[in-house]
């Protein structure tokens, strides 16, 4: 650190000169009282600890790249949200990579890290994490703080996981559907017995799209609206022939008392039970293609992947289709 007098615009300067990580930085000062009260208060370590946020060309890191890259956007778009971005970056920083050079990040390992992350659980969501990293080093090397202009983090194939589908055993569910509120019971006996999809469907279903004991017209949602026939005995025992409006009127409030009840009665509701356990009895008692039809399902490696627990027997299908009140 050097200090001396310097002439500047005709006007006598005190200099502080310091190099700092190879660079020389300069400060200037009125008077010598000046720059000693600067050095007594703190000032010169906040004043180098500044350049540290700052890009450095090359030898610019990550973690300083990543606040140029927000800053950025946060002035070409004042009212966007910017929150999701910075998340998704931050793992760049979890991963280890904030006081790497840009240049030196190992696209190899980004795509390793990617393709092992559990939280994220479909393509679509790795490819939008690796799709927000390639951006954001793409735009470093545009800056300078990089050598390289164009990067590609290849999102790696896992192998497939072998999961079991979550189904409710015959006799939890003959307890749930004897314990939750009367008035829930025709629409969860329709999820469970009939397979139809707990929103969109269910939310719409009205009693007139119902001929008790024939069929049920099933409302557009997902897949187009479909009539669905030779349906279980016990379904109708449930569904009472003279109802009027909705089936269900408030998906969020017959939820509830179904988590709830399955609770109290000491088991788990496992997501989408009601229709895994259709999809799987329906299969083993009824067989695949009325099974997909009834659920308004197309795509067999998708009913086969999320619908069909193989463990189920044929005994086990049965006991479930005749769970009456």
């Amino acid at each position: 650190m050097k200090k001396y007098k310097r002439t500047v615009r005709g006007e006598t300067k005190y200099v502080l000169d310091v190099m700092h990580h190879g660079k020389r930085r300069r400060k200037y000062f009125s008077d010598f009282g000046e720059s000693q009260k600067f050095e007594k208060d703190g000032g010169l370590n906040n004043w180098l600890a500044s350049f540290e946020d700052q890009p450095d060309g090359y030898n610019t890191t990550v973690s300083v790249g990543i606040k140029k890259y927000l800053e950025n956007y946060q002035s070409r778009y004042p009212t966007a949200r910017w929150s999701h971005i910075e998340s998704r970056l931050g793992y760049l920083l979890k991963w280890g990579l904030g006081d790497s050079r840009i240049d030196s990040v190992d696209v190899q390992f980004l795509s390793r890290k990617v393709a092992e992350q559990k939280s994220w659980t479909t393509a679509s969501s790795k490819f939008t994490y690796k799709n927000q990293f390639v951006i954001f080093l793409n735009w470093c090397g545009l800056m300078g703080y990089c050598e390289r202009t164009k990067w590609e983090v290849k999102t790696l194939r896992m192998p497939p996981k072998d999961r079991e589908i979550g189904i409710l055993a015959h006799e939890n569910a003959k307890a749930l559907m004897n314990e939750v509120l009367p008035k829930y019971q025709p629409a969860l006996a329709l999820m469970m017995f009939a397979g139809i999809r707990p929103q969109g469907e269910m939310q719409k279903l009205d009693y007139s799209h119902i001929e008790h004991g024939d069929y049920i017209n099933i409302p557009s949602s997902k897949t187009p609206s479909r009539k669905i026939t030779e349906l279980p005995d016990n379904l109708w025992k449930w569904i009472p022939s003279d109802g009027k409006g909705r089936v269900m009127s408030s998906w969020n409030a017959m939820r509830l008392n179904r988590t709830r009840t399955a609770d109290k009665l000491g088991f788990a509701y496992t997501a989408d039970a009601a229709r895994h356990s259709f999809g799987s009895y329906g299969y083993w008692m009824y067989g695949l293609e009325w099974t997909m039809h009834t659920m308004g399902h197309m795509n067999y490696d998708t009913f086969k992947t999320y619908y069909m627990n193989k463990k189920v027997s044929k005994s086990e299908a049965e006991k479930y289709f005749n769970i009456s009140p």
